[in-house]
């Protein structure tokens, strides 16, 4: 696939100009060759149905500063877009490159205070006060503000761009500026034609060949709950590694408890596998937490600080921002619609939009959804979806969380505003070539969808499951 720049010759740009390899210019060339789109600046009408990077909306949000900190606000992301009003005081501050979901560098500059009336992203960074961190273990600080960089660049809707990070004394971080039409030195102009050219190189190998069908893995959580309504720790039972395990909760004074019980399920590239390989890995559990008096909940936040993932595992699948966003828009927003009451209380700290985490296999793990473990039918319903998105994102194009108004339906969990969406998304998945495959999950889903049947976090799931005290059956005959 072609890779084109098209820009409106911005200031700084030549430095970029004279170091990528790609055909670029102030206007699309005439040629029929499928060609992705690399927006720089904010100049140009999107042509749709060709494949683009750096929606010129979104560049347009993320040059208002206030707009830009209403948008990461519902993320979760403080912003400090400054004004001319005395600056607060930072421990360290960053300027970090972002392109396609990746940290490219990290420049710092502790121990003091930004005085100059000059932005870092707008000189070169030998002069300002920055030094690019070039450690192979980067501070807990500086591997914190690389994650929030990439986070506000998604949040926003953007593909790239240069974020300045700032670090109270008290460790808290703070957006302080989003370039989106980035202010280029040499060093920056290196590091964004090097992303370019990979992102070339990745479509072109994509292009040349296709990759195989999405493995499916998943580590949904689970509490223990005793009948005074205690949790009890599933380190009590479990270790932390295993088929089933424990996972932890980071209190604020950065100690780590193990409330969290997770199932860890062989991957598979059918759900009806994946389901039975669940299922396997309940009973497991069932034999090692030997207290059967004890409720097994599920859901979003059953239990007030003590959030609850159903962290959902992808490989054979290029992770991109394009995936994250159908995954977003088709999975996380449809959710929304089962939750109970309490489950939106993990938003938005957990469950933030295109929360992802690269994993040593070479695939990702995809962290918006709550535990869907609340029922064999919402399970084998989000697993079908989520293989369904995966085998076919290209070719479902709706994003209403670009939207201002449905991020904050999702984030507020406003179960009116989502619900009127989903007969238009569910149409765009019922025209996939591998829907008929998975239609006996999905349609169940869709019927409690459309019916706003939210999941019950108080229940013990052992008994839809037929799991512990329960009568047990094999997974195809399990009850919704």
């Amino acid at each position: 696939m072609r890779v084109f720049l098209l820009h409106s010759n911005e200031p700084t740009l030549q430095l970029l100009l004279d170091k990528i390899r790609l055909p670029h210019g102030t206007r699309l060339p005439v040629s029929q060759e499928p060609t992705c789109i690399i927006h720089w600046g904010c100049f140009h009408a999107e042509k749709s149905g060709r494949r683009s990077v750096q929606p010129v909306k979104s560049v347009l949000r993320a040059a208002n500063p206030r707009k830009a900190a209403e948008c990461l606000e519902l993320h979760g992301i403080r912003m400090n877009p400054e004004t001319g009003a005395e600056l607060p005081r930072w421990t360290y501050e960053y300027v970090i490159p972002v392109f396609h979901l990746q940290a490219l560098a990290l420049f710092q500059k502790s121990h003091g205070v930004y005085f100059g009336t000059s932005h870092p992203l707008q000189k070169k960074q030998e002069d300002s006060g920055f030094v690019e961190v070039l450690a192979e273990t980067p501070s807990y600080h500086a591997i914190r503000a690389k994650r929030e960089a990439v986070k506000a660049i998604y949040a926003l809707g953007l593909d790239y761009g240069v974020v300045r990070v700032g670090v109270r004394p008290g460790g808290e971080l703070t957006v302080l500026e989003v370039g989106a039409v980035p202010q280029l030195d040499e060093r920056l102009a290196e590091l964004f034609a090097d992303a370019m050219h990979k992102l070339a190189l990745e479509l072109k190998e994509e292009a040349e060949h296709p990759l195989q069908e999405a493995m499916l893995g998943a580590d949904p959580e689970f509490l223990l709950r005793n009948e005074r309504g205690k949790v009890i720790f599933a380190s009590d039972f479990l270790e932390k590694d295993g088929p089933v395990g424990c996972d932890a909760i980071v209190l604020p004074s950065f100690r780590k408890i193990y409330p969290l019980a997770e199932l860890r399920p062989e991957p598979s590239r059918e759900v009806r596998q994946m389901m039975i390989n669940l299922h396997r890995t309940m009973q497991l559990a069932s034999r090692s937490i030997a207290d059967g008096t004890l409720e097994w909940i599920a859901g979003g936040m059953p239990v007030k600080g003590f959030p609850l993932g159903g962290h959902i595992h992808f490989s054979g699948v290029r992770l991109s921002a394009e995936l994250l966003r159908t995954l977003d828009n088709y999975l996380a927003l449809p959710l929304v619609l089962l939750e109970d009451e309490t489950t939106g209380g993990r938003r938005p700290k957990y469950g933030f939009l295109g929360d992802f985490r690269r994993q040593r296999h070479g695939g990702f793990e995809y962290r918006v959804l709550p535990s869907w473990m609340t029922s064999p039918t919402v399970a084998r319903g989000v697993l079908a979806l989520a293989k369904l998105i995966a085998d076919h994102h290209r070719l479902l194009p709706a994003r209403p969380l670009g939207e201002p108004n449905i991020q904050q339906a999702y984030y507020s969990g406003d179960k009116p505003r989502i619900r009127p969406l989903i007969p238009g998304l569910w149409s765009d998945m019922v025209k996939l070539p591998g829907f008929r495959k998975h239609e006996a999950y999905l349609t169940p889903l869709k019927t409690m969808l459309l019916q706003m049947k939210g999941w019950n976090e108080q229940e013990d799931i052992r008994r839809k499951w037929k799991i512990g005290p329960f009568h047990r059956k094999e997974p195809s005959s399990m009850n919704s």
